[in-house]
């Protein structure tokens, strides 16, 4: 009988059964491949592995687990507080305006906006009219917002008033066919007669009875942009079912997610990550969603005091400015319950400091790191608890995702702690990219036993006890001569481990010897107080020992910090350009 044929009554039954036989419970041979023998399914209770995922859309999803938290706080943002209640009255308002203007399923609604409130309004009540969403990041040109209504049909572009200059709106309205533009701010600074103020928006929609549209959990509901960050981006389309599936497993995990705790988002949900694992989970968890301005470095100290979140989602340079600060001391800092981090690779190094921080405040929680893709909704691995916590190792698979290796060109399984491509096989993978049906075919792959996996093109393994670890991603090797494949994230693990880096990237240059072969340049950022030269030569030094010369840098850089992508990645493309910008191939050291 094929896997796939199995029932979901059938598939937690075959889970509680190989949660039995990892634990030792009942006696039986492993198989050998991570698939199959799923070893990561002993740290998780019965009951969450019993748990189903719901057939249900985002709007019933909502509903269904608020249902007797109506009067509590669902958001808590600049402009107010509302209740779940209330945002639910919200939503229903511009579902209704959205509605009247004509939107429906098939139509995509742009949104570009800080991270307020509106931005939660825009999402459930676009939803509610059966069509999707896609929020650009508010830096974003002209050029980028012309070039995405025309690829998505626009008819509705929704911007902060700070963002819309005369010169812009202009532009959008020659270049595109959008309908209207829709101001959100505290200025009515609109110019052309179609673009409208929000509450010019809201009254076009009352008194009108929007009719009900019944979403379904496979319809079209996010389309999001990956981060580019060794190519070109992509747009990711997200069904209902992949926020579901999700959020439902986050929710079903020793995570300490509870109503009512205090959930800090820094960041506007342009983003899958920022979408799914933040905005999206803490309404499903009934929480409170804490929408701040992100802080300058030196000032978040001082908003974690002011908000008291109970979860932080944040990316390492923040974790950093915590680790840093002197501001905590004599705090009971106990409030916090978790602190998420992604984004960008963690060196061991960084994460010693930080659980030295945790250890330091008796904070009760641990560094949750987790990873996943965009074309996964975010997070397919994760820790839960310190026993899903594993220096080196990025977590488990989630209760309902299965992660294993392969080998990328025949597709066969690998076994545990052998090297290949990660792949996911979850609810939660998207449908596809948008108009990109054959780039689709290369990442979405049926294998031979009838499932699709999403092929991530991240190098990884899986050890005895399902613990996965990521060791680069395929696509970001290095080819150095005499022929060597070099994976940058290894060597910067490395380089991280010295005393006096606060951080670094590898990253290639064309050898000016060898063509079609690169040389290995080293970004490093000197910790306070450290002579840059001296730890620059040091580090040289410790590397010269280990290292042949074709796997080690020829040249370093030292900077102050490193450029990040806008989902907090470190920019490679920009800082291989900066190179090369700065440096001829005559004066690269030979």
């Amino acid at each position: 009988m094929d896997i796939n044929d199995y029932s979901e009554e059938e598939l937690i039954k075959r889970d509680l059964y190989l949660k039995k036989l990892a634990e030792g419970v009942i006696q039986g041979p492993s198989v050998g491949v991570p698939s199959i023998d799923k070893p990561w399914l002993k740290y998780y209770k019965e009951e969450e592995l019993n748990n189903s995922i719901p057939n249900m859309n985002v709007i019933e999803y909502i509903k269904y687990q608020n249902k007797d938290n109506l009067d509590n706080i669902a958001i808590d943002s600049i402009e107010g507080k509302y209740t779940y209640r209330e945002m639910f009255q919200m939503n229903d308002m511009v579902t209704a305006s959205l509605s009247k203007m004509g939107v429906k399923k098939g139509d995509n609604v742009l949104v570009m906006l800080p991270n307020i409130s509106f931005e939660d309004f825009l999402f459930y009540g676009v939803a509610q009219t059966g069509a999707s969403t896609t929020y650009l990041i508010p830096e974003a040109t002209s050029k980028q917002i012309c070039d995405t209504i025309n690829d998505l049909n626009v008819n509705y572009f929704f911007i902060f008033d700070y963002f819309l200059t005369a010169e812009m709106e202009e532009e959008i309205y020659h270049k595109t066919n959008i309908k209207n533009i829709i101001e959100i701010g505290f200025n009515k600074t609109n110019r052309d007669a179609r673009t409208m103020s929000w509450q010019e928006f809201i009254n076009e929609g009352l008194n009108y009875d929007a009719p009900k549209y019944e979403r379904k959990p496979e319809d079209l509901l996010f389309i999001a942009k990956t981060g580019g960050t060794t190519g070109e981006p992509k747009s990711v389309m997200l069904s209902d079912r992949s926020f579901i599936a999700l959020t439902h497993q986050f929710l079903n995990t020793d995570l300490p997610y509870d109503k009512n705790d205090r959930w800090l988002r820094l960041w506007p949900i342009f983003s899958a990550t920022a979408a799914v694992s933040s905005f999206f989970l803490a309404h499903a968890a009934g929480m409170e969603e804490v929408i701040r301005p992100f802080p300058k470095f030196e000032e978040f100290a001082d908003l974690i005091l002011a908000e008291r979140p109970n979860h932080l989602m944040i990316i390492p340079m923040l974790l950093d400015a915590l680790e840093k600060t002197h501001k905590f001391d004599g705090v009971d800092l106990s409030f916090i319950k978790s602190a998420g981090c992604g984004g960008m690779a963690m060196s061991s190094a960084f994460e010693e400091r930080v659980n030295a921080f945790f250890k330091k405040y008796n904070l009760p929680i641990f560094l949750g790191f987790g990873w996943g893709q965009t074309e996964n909704g975010s997070s397919a691995a994760m820790r839960m608890n310190e026993e899903t916590t594993k220096i080196g190792y990025i977590g488990i698979p989630l209760p309902k995702t299965t992660v294993s290796v392969f080998d990328p060109d025949t597709l066969e399984e690998l076994g545990y702690n052998e090297e290949g491509e990660l792949c996911i096989n979850s609810k939660s993978i998207m449908l596809g990219y948008y108009h990109e049906e054959e780039l689709t075919k290369k990442v979405l792959r049926e294998h031979k036993d009838g499932s699709t996996w999403l092929h991530t093109g991240d190098l990884g393994e899986i050890n005895e006890d399902g613990f996965v670890k990521v060791i680069d991603r395929m696509t970001r090797s290095i080819l150095t001569f005499p022929t060597a494949k070099i994976y940058p994230t290894a060597l910067e693990d490395v380089i991280s481990k010295i005393p006096g880096v606060l951080d670094n990237c590898v990253v290639g240059a064309p050898d000016p010897v060898n063509e079609g072969f690169k040389i290995l340049i080293c970004y490093i950022v000197p910790d306070e107080n450290v002579n840059a030269e001296e730890l620059i030569n040091y580090v040289d030094n410790i590397l010269t020992t280990h290292y042949p010369e074709n796997a080690r840098p020829r040249h370093y850089i030292a900077k102050d910090i490193l450029p990040l992508t806008k989902v907090g990645k470190h920019d490679i493309r920009l800082l291989e350009q900066e190179y090369l910008d700065n440096h001829s191939l005559s004066r690269i050291k030979k």
